[in-house]
């Protein structure tokens, strides 16, 4: 077995259902060949970005054959164009985007579901001196994982030319992508220019990278288990208030962001976010702003979600919910019902002089606006009785002494 088949059979990834991101490069065509020689049948996703016209079209072709030559499954996505304008590194974001979106898509829909990426050591030294120029801490200068968040990167260890001496010695065939030798973006600057001259001059150069990227990962880990319990409590209650998150170091607020499958420019808008209104919402995200801090609590957005006990009771209980309510039903115009509220509504709240609008008391308790038309409320009549979990009307509540007390509960 070559070094390079080793390397990969080390995974044991027998234990996932495996997909492979094959552009029909080098890299990419090696990492299918050996998967298909150990005896998997991963998937193949390719994307076919339209950048560079007919040769875009040719990749697409060669890696459709490949599918075929090994009675694989294949999905071939087409970027749209209106992502793809543009130059630089906006169009090489909007590109990284894309595709990782389309990773995730495809490892939530089973637990077992991996996404394989052919990304090598040499990929990992130019993220090194890329990350150093734009003043990246830990978690830039770390690199790429082996394993992390469904992704598997089997190659890491090895260089590009082991990667050619296989795929030489084995008479694969790969496609060439003619852009990897324009010098317009950075990485190729890095790749065609600047390393190689460096290599010449410093040979342990790569070792001693590949050094450092595994201590910044150790360090990365650590401050992972300082972390765990703070955030399964996060994730439990769907909430983190601005004093936890400000209290965050830099390199913990991006491991919230992984955590939670948030792009890195979440960190930025939620320092927005603080200073916004109450229910003031990140676009494109669940994020939205509470009292105290910010939630993504998306439960609000599906009534069926919401599920309700009436029933009808004997006596008060001596600790009150603001999820129950206990209403007096000679007080009541009409039996309560489940409904929605209108942005006319009003409610007279219990502790507070006059009527309190029903949307406006939603949004100080930071239901989104969008979400307020479809928050249930409990209506006698025209009159809204009880607000779940934010208010009860004074009007309609039920004393020690009243007659029939009717008992409203969230399931």
């Amino acid at each position: 077995m070559s070094v390079v088949e080793t390397v990969v059979s080390t995974h044991e990834l027998n234990r996932f259902n495996l997909c492979v991101a094959c552009s029909g490069g080098l890299d990419s065509t090696v990492l299918l060949e050996i998967l298909v020689s150990l005896g998997f049948k991963p998937s193949i996703l390719h994307i076919n970005y339209q950048l560079r016209g007919e040769e875009s079209d040719q990749d697409e072709t060669f890696v459709r054959d490949l599918a075929r030559k090994y009675q694989l499954e294949i999905e071939v996505v087409r970027c749209p164009r209106a992502l793809i304008k543009g130059n630089g590194i906006n169009l090489q974001e909007a590109a990284r985007v894309f595709r990782h979106e389309l990773f995730r898509s495809f490892i939530q829909k089973h637990p077992g579901n991996r996404v394989l990426l052919a990304h090598h050591q040499d990929d990992q030294v130019e993220t090194f001196f890329l990350q150093l120029i734009r003043g990246a801490g830990i978690f830039g200068l770390g690199g790429m994982h082996p394993e992390r968040n469904g992704i598997i990167r089997p190659f890491l260890s090895l260089t590009k030319a082991e990667l050619r001496n296989y795929a030489e010695e084995k008479q694969l065939c790969w496609r060439e992508d003619s852009s990897n030798s324009e010098n317009t973006y950075k990485r190729n600057q890095f790749r065609n220019i600047l390393l190689p001259e460096l290599q010449k001059r410093i040979p342990a150069l790569s070792d001693s990278i590949r050094f450092l990227q595994l201590k910044f990962r150790e360090e990365q880990q650590h401050l992972q288990e300082n972390l765990q319990r703070r955030l399964s409590e996060w994730k439990q209650n769907s909430e983190i208030s601005f004093r936890s998150w400000n209290e965050l170091s830099p390199e913990e607020h991006i491991l919230v962001c992984n955590s939670l499958t948030w792009p890195f420019w979440t960190i930025q808008r939620i320092s927005e976010l603080e200073r916004a209104k109450l229910s003031s919402k990140i676009d494109n995200s669940p994020i939205f702003r509470t009292k105290e801090g910010f939630s993504w609590n998306i439960n609000f957005l599906k009534t069926s979600h919401w599920e309700f006990k009436i029933q009808k009771v004997e006596f008060l209980p001596k600790l009150f919910s603001t999820w129950e309510a206990y209403i007096d039903q000679e007080k009541c115009i009409s039996f309560p019902i489940q409904s929605t509220a209108k942005k006319t509504d009003t409610i007279q709240k219990i502790g507070t002089p006059g009527k309190s609008k029903v949307y406006k008391l939603m949004k100080d308790h930071g239901i989104p606006e969008q979400w307020r038309s479809t928050y249930p409320v409990f209506r006698s009549g025209k009159e809204i009785v009880w607000i779940p979990g934010i208010a009860l009307s004074e009007k309609h509540v039920s004393g020690p002494d009243a007659r029939v007390i009717i008992k409203l509960s969230k399931i």
